[in-house]
């Protein structure tokens, strides 16, 4: 009797040594499990609660497998901040019933938080080219559940902003920000396509058979275009040639030519805010706009009427012809249609407050703003202005993509100085952060007949390939009458690029060296690249990333939508409290 008394014991003591153990065992799975369904919870805050329960719930079963019959859990967002789950499950004694009938019960809670200490700035730098026709709705679907879930970290303390970016960036046309812009004409690029350009020219000799102008020179000819301009420039008339076969050539004006005046010249168009890349360095630098330095203020984007049956023809090409002139930029008497196209594309005196064949609706658009994609949406922590712009945004066609600028003009809206001041000072107070995604390579596209390209915010390829070296007036006046005349562009403002290869190349330069400013700053950068596998792209956005946790590949929509959601992870630092 004593030993079967004692066996009873002894047996009732092993049953619970063995069911604690399994009950420890037990508690560490649901803890881990408990843990990890917090966090999906906490990533997830931009969804409805009854959601996040689900993403939650469904990430503990998973984990626990067959086990979890019977769990009870719950889900609650902490009035504080963050995320707590609450479970408990019975576990069923083996051996230990010989002293307990009764089941026992394990608990297990975990509390995640995402810390927005210190305040975080955010710039999404996103890709709206044309490429990315198919997929704009998943890159709408990632940008608003990553800016939600930012917004929500902790209350005033994150602020985003959103630059979408084509060819060129839009950085919006209020009046305000006329004061960043070029009004004088004086910086490098503004108008430089159009001045000092041959358009026309006339006789000037004796013989009755040339239809010639038979003044002894070119001065008695009117500076005026033709009789019903009435806009603010004037024609310079020189006299070309040998003295037994002389002609006027009438020239654009040699300087002073100014997008915005040219905008004003249009009826029914008027700037829509997109810009130009300024000269190096300020291209890839952050300083801000000087009416003391011409070179930091910002330029128009103006592309020019091309020739009738091309992309962006948006006046007829007789429009602004010069009365007893021939159209043609030859000095020599020909007059072919590649010589009429040119004349008539640099000619600065068809915008005469007439209306222009306009169309604004993307993709597919025509006109001085062809390609300019929505507007910059500057810091802020209202969710619906970011909502709505990112609602909005749209692929547009046109000009290529170019990453650099997109980048630069993510630097601008997260500094504290102009262009854009809403921005914290720079410091340990603030975590400033740039999300760049793009779906391909830099490029520039087109094949317009006289400018090689199409126009983007470094301009077009014909410009760099001919007019830069003083080559395209010297094929014209021959190189010595030209750089007698009128110059080639000076030394610093070159961009000795003359094919589409050597484009690619300047502007993958560019952009590995306002990567490099704006890690220099203190800006963290994570990069999205997506559906693209060209070595160098891949290489260039890896490089530009902060480090490698910062570099994401995505292949679909789904896992950009999952980048998106890691690298919120990753800014919002998401971690277990309890």
């Amino acid at each position: 009797m004593m030993w079967a008394l004692m066996a009873t014991v002894l047996i009732g003591l092993v049953g619970v040594t063995v069911d604690f153990t399994r009950a420890q065992m037990l508690r560490t799975q649901m803890q881990n499990a408990a843990d990890g369904a917090a966090l999906v919870a906490e990533r997830s805050s931009n969804l409805p609660m009854a959601q996040r329960t689900a993403a939650a719930k469904a990430f503990f079963d998973s984990e626990m497998g067959a086990t979890t019959s019977g769990a009870n859990f719950t889900l609650t967002q902490l009035s504080t901040g963050g995320h707590e789950v609450d479970v408990s499950m019975p576990m069923p004694l083996s051996l230990g019933a010989v002293w307990s009938s009764n089941d026992w019960t394990i608990r297990v809670s975990s509390s995640a938080q995402a810390d927005a200490s210190p305040p975080i700035e955010v710039a999404l730098v996103l890709d709206n080219t044309g490429s990315m026709a198919n997929d704009m709705q998943s890159l709408r679907d990632a940008a608003s559940d990553l800016t939600a879930s930012l917004l929500q970290l902790d209350g005033d303390s994150v602020k985003v902003a959103l630059v979408p970016f084509v060819a060129q960036v839009n950085i919006g046309n209020q009046s305000s920000h006329l004061a960043w812009m070029d009004q004088a004409g004086q910086a490098a690029y503004n108008g430089e396509l159009l001045e000092d350009r041959p358009i026309a020219y006339r006789a000037l000799d004796s013989n009755p058979h040339h239809s010639a102008y038979t003044g002894a020179n070119c001065d008695a000819i009117s500076t005026k275009p033709y009789s019903s301009y009435n806009g603010p420039y004037r024609i310079t008339w020189l006299r070309i040639g040998t003295l037994l076969s002389s002609r006027c050539v009438a020239f654009t004006p040699s300087d002073g030519v100014n997008y915005l005046t040219l905008f004003d010249q249009i009826a029914n168009e008027s700037w829509k805010g997109c810009v130009e890349a300024r000269p190096e360095p300020y291209d890839v630098q952050d300083d801000a706009p000087s009416t003391a330095r011409p070179d930091t203020m910002f330029v128009p984007f103006f592309w020019l009427d091309t020739a009738d049956g091309y992309s962006n023809s948006y006046y007829t090409d007789t429009i602004g012809d010069i009365t007893g002139a021939t159209m043609s930029s030859s000095t020599t008497g020909s007059s072919t249609t590649q010589e009429q196209r040119v004349a008539r594309m640099f000619n600065v005196f068809k915008y005469n407050h007439t209306n222009a064949s306009i169309d604004s609706s993307a993709p597919d658009t025509r006109g001085p703003n062809r390609g300019c994609p929505t507007p910059i949406v500057p810091l802020t922590t209202d969710n619906a202005t970011l909502q709505t712009a990112i609602g909005n945004m749209i692929q547009w066609n046109g000009g290529g993509t170019n990453q650099a600028e997109g980048l630069a003009w993510g630097w601008r809206v997260l500094s504290p100085g102009a262009p854009f001041t809403e921005g914290a000072p720079y410091g340990p107070d603030v975590r400033k952060v740039i999300v760049l995604m793009s779906d391909g390579e830099n490029t520039n596209v087109g094949s317009d007949p006289v400018l090689a390209s199409d126009y983007s915010a470094y301009n077009h390829l014909g410009l760099w390939r001919d007019y830069d070296q003083g080559n395209w007036l010297g094929q014209l006046l021959g190189s010595l009458l030209n750089s007698i005349l009128h110059g080639a562009m000076p030394a610093q403002y070159q961009r000795n690029i003359s094919s589409s290869s050597n484009y690619v190349t300047y502007v993958n330069n560019r952009e590995q060296q306002v990567c490099a400013n704006i890690k220099a700053a203190g800006i963290e950068i994570y990069t999205v690249i997506f559906r693209e596998t060209d070595t160098a792209t891949v290489n260039l956005m890896r490089n530009c990333a902060s480090g490698s946790d910062h570099f994401y590949r995505a292949d679909d929509g789904n896992q950009l939508k999952n980048a998106f959601k890691a690298i919120g992870s990753g800014i919002g630092q998401l971690r277990l409290v309890h």
